[in-house]
C-alpha cells in the first residue's frame, strides 16, 4: 500500500460480461494513495485453477493460463501503468477475487480514469473500457 492516506471512489457495483459471457465481472471497489490506485474486483463463476496439488506436495498444470492487466487515462490526460495485482479463488470455489494497482496515483484535480481492464483465459481475451470517478 502506498504512503498516505487511502481514498475511496465511486463506481462500485458495476457488473459486466467477460471471456465471451461465461464470467461475470462486478468493480468492488476503487482506491487510491497519493503512490497508487487499486481496483477490486470479483469474477463469477471462478476462474478454472491452474494447478493442481498433487498427493506427493507437486503440482501440475490443470488449466489455462490467467492474465489480467489494468491501465488508465485521467480527465486531465495522465496516463498510469499497471502495477501489479493478485486474485484468487474463494474456497467454495464460487467465484474469483482479486485486485489490480496502477501507478502513480492520482494527479491533484483529476476528476475521473477512464479504466482498459484486460482478461486472458487461455485463448480467450475481453478488453474492457470502465470510467470510474474519483
Amino acid at each position: 500500500m502506498g504512503k498516505g492516506k487511502r481514498k475511496k471512489g465511486g463506481g462500485a457495483g458495476r457488473t459486466f460480461a467477460v471471456l465471451g459471457g461465461r464470467h461475470e465481472l462486478e468493480v468492488r471497489s476503487l482506491t487510491w494513495t497519493s503512490e497508487q490506485i487499486e481496483l477490486f474486483y470479483r469474477i463469477t463463476p471462478a476462474l478454472p485453477e491452474r494447478w493442481a496439488d498433487e498427493p506427493d506436495g507437486s503440482m501440475t498444470e490443470a488449466g489455462p493460463p490467467i492474465y489480467l492487466s489494468l491501465e488508465a487515462k485521467d480527465d486531465l490526460g495522465g496516463e498510469y501503468t499497471d502495477g501489479g495485482g493478485a486474485f484468487g479463488t474463494d474456497p467454495e470455489g464460487r467465484f474469483t477475487e482479486g485486485s489490480l494497482s496502477l501507478q502513480p496515483g492520482p494527479a491533484p484535480g483529476a476528476g475521473s480514469l477512464a479504466l482498459a481492464l484486460s482478461l486472458t483465459c487461455g485463448e480467450q481475451q475481453s478488453t474492457h473500457r470502465i470510467d470510474m470517478p474519483l
